[in-house]
């Protein structure tokens, strides 16, 4: 936690009166103060709403403890006989919040002790992050890492709030309409059989608090055969795509329907946009699958085969483009390319990269935001300056390529990226999963960077928090 020491001893003997001293004048001794559990360095102390959480400290030499009275929503109660401090929150407790301790008769403007306070009741700020982590699939769980706008991070986010826990390896998250939707392979039961105590395959929480409002379990999920990503565009149209394509799940009924066509659905993200889902076939003929809410079944758009340098035969991953039209990364003899797609029109811009990204096993080849597009080369980073107006050809767009960073020389810990790119929407930075190995996953990096700044010196680096992450998802704009 965040915490400030202001005092770490006080002069106890300054506030008595020469008539109170002793004749042969031995000074009092100095108080001291330290917690023993709860409070950790760097980061503020977190509470659960509606659940007690306590602080143990040790102190000598102290007459007593008092607390400078926190905002609306917050108890607290000192117990000097345990050595503990309780603090309570309220689901509409101010968030944020200052512990200020004294000693009994100082003044308040000289605390012995100050810890920042996170009231952990709201979780859809846009400029916050979320991690999903898959887990080890044979051993564990998935969760879910938050970041806080100013930095601060909080392990199994979800676990932290519900007291229970994802469901075995964590694919895929959808945001819509004030609720989060995490899909997971396995559910309660790993790829071995082994029941695992967790949630469910579908669990559904709210966006601001992470409490659970609902979950699908395996036996009513058993049409799905390793479900790995989700999309959402209301209540009864939660799309789920498996080893056989995509589903239609009525959260009101419970009911799965297949969604005609969608045979083939690879295994990437959806992009959400205009009221559809959309998804893709690769191959020789690739083409985009559009679902709209009023039919059960796909509207194949193909993708332009001549006219453009990189002829298309292989999709690697589509995103949605911050003007209303699709950014498509594709290979074609022995070409990759980045393109946008106007979908209405069928138009389709393109410019040349210079290697074929690898996508990882949640499909995200890349990550753009405004006309910056990412991509990496195992742990090297580069950047396309995405320019419509640059005349096409081959060496246009290779020209434009800068090659930004390799996280692996800046922590040799950081061994291989894991489904590693995102870039958050609401400040430009660009975002890096990173693993030692996948023996040693345990040791790993979230990094962000600053994309007009220094990719040498990133904005932060933080170590050892995830569990083979899925990636990374935002919250919605309010």
């Amino acid at each position: 936690m965040k915490n400030r020491l202001l005092w770490s001893t006080l002069l106890l003997a300054a506030a008595l009166t020469t008539a109170s001293c002793s004749s042969d004048d031995t000074p009092a001794a100095e108080p001291t103060f330290e917690f023993t559990t709860g409070v950790e360095t760097g980061m503020p102390v977190m509470v659960v709403p509606g659940t007690p959480t306590t602080l143990t400290y040790k102190a000598e030499h102290l007459a007593g403890l008092t607390a400078e009275a926190l905002p609306q929503g917050w108890d607290i109660a000192i117990d000097p006989a345990a050595g503990s401090i309780t603090l309570e929150a309220a689901d509409d407790a101010v968030s944020k919040a200052v512990l200020r301790l004294s000693a009994t008769g100082s003044a308040a403007q000289q605390p012995l002790y100050e810890v920042e306070l996170r009231c952990l009741n709201t979780f859809d700020d846009p400029a916050g992050t979320f991690i999903l982590n898959e887990g080890n699939m044979t051993t564990e769980n998935g969760s879910l890492t938050y970041i806080s706008p100013e930095g601060y991070v909080l392990d199994d986010a979800y676990r932290t709030v519900n007291g229970s826990e994802l469901g075995n390896v964590a694919q895929d998250m959808a945001f819509c309409d004030g609720k989060i939707y995490v899909i997971s392979q396995n559910g309660n039961r790993n790829a071995n059989g082994a029941e695992f105590e967790n949630d469910g395959m579908l669990v559904v929480m709210d966006a601001r608090t992470l409490r659970r409002t609902a979950s699908f379990s395996n036996e009513e999920l058993a049409g799905l055969d390793w479900p790995t990503h989700i999309a959402v565009l209301d209540e009864r149209h939660i799309y789920i795509r498996d080893n056989a394509g995509v589903h239609r799940l009525d959260g009101e009924t419970g009911t799965l329907t297949f969604v005609e066509g969608s045979e083939d659905a690879p295994k990437s993200r959806f992009v959400t946009m205009n009221g559809k889902v959309y998804t893709y076939l690769s191959g020789l003929i690739s083409k985009i699958y559009e679902i709209s809410p009023e039919s059960d079944a796909v509207n194949s758009i193909r993708l332009p085969l001549t006219g453009i340098e990189c002829d298309i035969n292989e999709v690697l991953g589509i995103q949605a483009a911050d003007d209303g039209r699709m950014w498509i990364m594709t290979f074609g003899f022995g070409k990759t390319a980045m393109n946008k797609f106007d979908l209405s029109t069928q138009d389709i811009v393109q410019r040349q990269i210079n290697i074929k990204p690898t996508a990882g096993a949640s499909g995200v080849a890349f990550a753009a935001h405004d006309n910056l597009v990412y991509y990496a080369d195992g742990t090297t980073i580069y950047r396309l300056p995405f320019d419509e107006s640059a005349k096409l050809d081959a060496a246009s767009g290779l020209d434009a390529v800068e090659l930004l960073t390799d996280v692996s020389g800046l922590d040799p810990n950081a061994g291989q990226l894991y489904n590693g790119l995102g870039v958050h929407p609401a400040t430009g930075h660009l975002l890096i999963n990173s693993i030692k190995s996948f023996a040693l996953f345990t040791q790993n990096q979230i990094w962000a960077f600053d994309p007009a700044g220094d990719f040498l010196s990133p904005l932060a680096k933080y170590e050892n928090y995830t569990n083979f992450p899925a990636g990374f998802f935002f919250p919605e704009n309010r």
